[in-house]
């Protein structure tokens, strides 16, 4: 009697039938091997089709840079190499700094030691600078402008990195959860538009992403793999990206990468070793390949470090950044406003950030998705302590979301916070910890309400409603909080309605997070990531080259070309600077990562104001009246006088670029140019 039924039941629903069928085609295809690990179309499909993108866009040039900004001083009209968005003035660490660096290394043929400031400067140390040097094979992302166009190369140095921390998340999230390829994928790509990432986007910032999850795969595959070659691959992996990352000498973004890393691999490690029939040795032998890669990376760092070992004391030795620490418990009200502020981030795309931070950067937050599913994770320590069967992994994250929040918080404890590290980071960079945990967390939930609906049953699958109702009273209360922060301060970041979808959008998400519909929470998750992160930065084809697109420029190259040997100074904003750096000129411009000791022997021969100088800042000048005098405005921003009749200028000075007209007995204009909305005087220094 029951084949007649089910026939009818097909009949009568041919679309439930044809939902089964694909459902049942889906696990086939998503089937994880024998050792619980993905399989290869689902490990390889994601990150090929990732990689092909990146193909696309290195070939045609485009990339997320700003320095497209340019074209607001020289430029009319509508930029015809601005694809989409717009060019992030609050982002000058890439367009200003390291993008000036970058082409004037191009202009000086990649030198180990950029010769633009007298002394030189050690290009192989921060700034991620292209240079011959062998320690270029351990930077990916900077071998496109030895080989490439320089428009190809800065594709190449914006998207390998991301590349590099979408596939490593994905990896990491699909060898946790091997049979959701796509709710993966909808993390991986979340993660990586997240304000956080965005509003920071560099080499340094996302190289420690793709460590982090490179590093935990790696231990995973150790322990699950039954071939060698899969745990020696992920090992040798994670061994080239410890030296990638180390070499950006960047500590603030290792820390909270660092911090996840070990916390979850602790916690990997430890489940490992609790399960029943599991030999101690056997373990510890499969990590063999991963520690042989660390020991190898300490080796390459070792004597990259070595040689160039002044150059890292003389950046140690500087007042700032130097060697500075954070003290626990230093954030404020305001801080964890900002902390939680994620989905009105939206309106920082307009420069709208009243009431959160001081810029965008500052004020960048992840989507706090690991603090709104902590009813969820403690709900499943509870339920595994009743088996009498720890969750170790999830007790890591539990254990380092909440030591992290108490970094930020709770003050007192700097000496174990020291151990730690955390102090060598600092609350903006270390947000980016909550990030890594937010996809961690989601992908170790899915992996066990998964487990529990194999082993118990699909209504023991789902959190219950309760639990589920604690995350949504998280979520809500948050964006209810900052709101009225927001409110009270009749913040302009309201004014943007685009943080009531993303609002809603997220109390949904953790709905369906808690009771497994994850690729739905995931998707949407991904949803709120595009609206406040996804229009951070522009698509820009090429780079915009002061030395050769704009008059002024051209005209500094040629004098550079007839005279190689001069020096400039650059007067004013930060277009001279830039311009000077582009150009191919040697000049007491630029952002400096350490001070070049004969540039500051002839500004500041006595030494007299080296807590001025002797720091990370962008050296720029203002007119004067005699010897150089410096000032320091902020932090890293250092401003010296110019007089054209000073010793200075008169020994070591031959031209002088400026954005305002100069008024010196000791200097003759050259040459005036207005193009587009900026004007600039050339003047030559007359010896007298």
């Amino acid at each position: 009697m029951s084949a007649p039924t089910t026939d009818r039941a097909r009949t009568r629903n041919p679309l439930l039938t044809a939902w089964v069928r694909l459902e049942a085609g889906w696990q086939r295809v998503v089937e994880p091997q024998a050792s619980g690990l993905p399989n290869l179309v689902v490990l390889l499909g994601f990150p090929v089709v990732a990689a092909l993108i990146v193909v696309v866009l290195v070939a045609l040039g485009i990339s997320g840079s700003s320095t497209g900004v340019y074209w607001q001083s020289f430029g009319t009209g509508t930029d015809p190499n601005l694809l989409a968005g717009h060019p992030q003035g609050i982002r000058s660490d890439e367009w200003l700094v390291q993008s000036s660096w970058i082409v004037s290394q191009v202009r000086e043929g990649f030198p180990v030691v950029n010769q633009s400031f007298p002394g030189g400067m050690d290009a192989t140390i921060q700034n991620d600078l292209p240079s011959w040097d062998w320690s270029s094979v351990f930077r990916p992302h900077v071998v496109g402008f030895l080989f490439l166009p320089l428009d190809q190369g800065m594709a190449v140095r914006w998207w390998i990195p991301v590349l590099g921390a979408l596939v490593a998340a994905y990896v990491f999230a699909v060898t946790v959860m091997p049979r959701r390829p796509a709710t993966a994928a909808f993390l991986a790509v979340a993660l990586c538009l997240s304000p956080m990432i965005q509003w920071w986007f560099l080499p340094t910032t996302i190289w420690p992403v793709a460590w982090a999850f490179a590093g935990l795969t790696a231990v995973l595959w150790a322990f699950r793999s039954t071939r060698r070659w899969p745990s020696i691959v992920a090992a040798v992996i994670t061994g080239y990206l410890t030296v990638t990352m180390v070499m950006s000498i960047y500590v603030p973004y290792m820390v909270p990468a660092g911090v996840v890393l070990v916390a979850l691999a602790v916690g990997f490690l430890v489940e490992r070793l609790r399960t029943p029939g599991v030999p101690w040795r056997g373990t510890l032998l499969r990590l063999v390949p991963l520690a042989s890669a660390a020991v190898g990376a300490v080796v390459v760092i070792g004597v990259w470090a070595l040689t160039r070992i002044d150059t890292i004391k003389a950046v140690l030795g500087t007042v700032y950044p130097g060697q500075r620490l954070e003290a626990a418990g230093a954030s404020n009200y305001n801080a964890l406003m900002s902390l939680f502020s994620g989905p009105f981030q939206r309106s920082f795309q307009s420069g709208h950030i009243g009431g959160l931070a001081v810029n965008q950067s500052e004020g960048a937050a992840p989507i706090m998705v690991v603090v709104f599913v902590l009813p969820v994770l403690l709900w499943l320590l509870v339920t595994s302590l009743r088996r009498r069967r720890m969750d170790w992994p999830v007790l890591a994250t539990v254990v380092v979301l909440l030591v992290l929040l108490a970094f930020v918080f709770v003050p007192h404890w700097d000496a174990v916070a020291h151990l730690l590290l955390l102090d060598r980071s600092t609350d903006a960079r270390l947000r980016l910890a909550f990030d890594l945990l937010g996809l961690a967390s989601v992908a170790l939930i899915a992996a066990r309400l998964d487990r529990r609906r194999v082993e118990a049953g699909t209504g023991a699958a789902r959190t219950p409603w309760l639990v589920a109702g604690y995350s949504v009273v998280l979520v809500a209360g948050s964006i209810a909080v900052v709101y009225t922060h927001l409110h009270a301060n009749q913040s302009i970041v309201l004014a943007s309605h685009a943080w009531r979808y993303a609002a809603v959008l997220l109390v949904v998400a953790v709905v369906c997070i808690a009771r497994r519909w994850i690729a739905v929470g995931a998707l949407l998750v991904l949803a709120v990531s595009v609206a406040v992160g996804g229009q951070v930065n522009p698509l820009y084809r090429g780079v915009y080259d002061l030395g050769t697109e704009t008059t002024a420029g051209r005209a500094v190259s040629a004098i550079v070309r007839d005279d190689p040997d001069a020096r400039w100074v650059g007067i004013g904003g930060y277009v001279p600077t830039a311009m000077l750096l582009e150009s191919g000129a040697h000049s007491y411009n630029g952002v400096q990562t350490y001070p070049p000791e004969e540039m500051w022997d002839e500004i500041d021969p006595s030494g007299k104001s080296s807590d001025v100088w002797n720091r990370l800042a962008n050296v720029n000048w203002l007119d004067g009246v005699g010897a150089p005098q410096l000032f320091l405005p902020v932090r890293d921003q250092i401003q010296v006088s110019f007089d054209g009749c000073s010793r200075f200028a008169q020994e070591n000075v031959q031209y002088v670029l400026s954005d305002q007209p100069v008024t010196d007995d000791c200097i003759s204009p050259v040459r005036k140019i207005t193009e587009g909305a900026e004007t600039l005087w050339i003047y030559e220094v007359d010896k007298r």
